[in-house]
């Protein structure tokens, strides 16, 4: 833990550094995910009809209300020799990439409503993977360190990354796959490119801060052991 903390109990810039690449993943994730990319996308490019995606997009939102928590509470009763967050962490990672490519790739043969209701199967699965990485992430930052500024400090690396990974990847959409050279924002082969760099972008910032922060590990706060007793 040398190099990782130091004698004071402060976390090592590099840990931190460690800790918020992770939110890269969040912030492509939150541009991918936005109405502005997805109402073009599903309706102008795919078809579908404009109910459909604003159902869509709703339904995937108040899905977030309920999953967020039971995958927070999965990961505060997770014990594992990797401790509570790891686990689900290193699992996000080709979910994710999975999540990512199916959706932005859908079927171009399919009838409309069967394209439809795969398209809104996978962003339920995409957002469903992003939690699954998102919530043992930020839970993962006060276990790093019990100190008020330290714990500041991990969520300001946090926000940092995570408006770097988002903008980035907002250039990169409009002004390559998007560019009005390639076919502007009706360009599906575009859309489809733009999946599979942000599945690698995602993928990779989530297993570099799992990987990162592993370290960590035996030194992170354990739920305490309940004896289960009959009344």
């Amino acid at each position: 833990m040398g190099e990782a903390r130091a004698a004071d109990g402060r976390l090592s810039v590099r840990s931190k550094v460690f800790y918020g690449f992770g939110s890269v993943a969040f912030g492509v994730a939150t541009l991918g995910l936005s109405s502005a990319v997805l109402q073009p996308y599903l309706n102008r490019v795919i078809g579908l009809p404009a109910l459909w995606v604003g159902t869509a997009i709703m339904a995937t939102l108040i899905l977030d209300a309920f999953i967020d928590p039971a995958i927070g509470q999965w990961s505060d009763k997770l014990r594992t020799r990797w401790g509570r967050r790891h686990p689900l962490m290193y699992a996000a990672a080709p979910l994710v990439a999975v999540a990512c490519i199916a959706f932005w790739n859908s079927p171009a043969d399919w009838p409309p409503e069967t394209v439809g209701l795969y398209l809104i199967g996978m962003l339920v699965l995409l957002r469903l993977c992003v939690s699954l990485y998102e919530v043992p992430s930020q839970a993962l930052a006060p276990e790093l360190s019990s100190d008020y500024h330290q714990r500041t400090s991990l969520f300001s690396y946090r926000f940092f990354f995570g408006v770097i990974g988002g903008f980035g990847m907002n250039v990169v959409l409009y002004q390559v796959f998007l560019s009005p050279e390639n076919g502007g924002i009706l360009n599906r082969d575009g859309y489809a490119q733009y999946g599979v760099l942000a599945a690698l972008v995602m993928a990779a910032s989530i297993l570099v801060s799992a990987i990162g922060t592993h370290r960590h590990i035996p030194h992170l706060a354990a739920p305490p052991e309940r004896q289960a007793s009959l009344p």
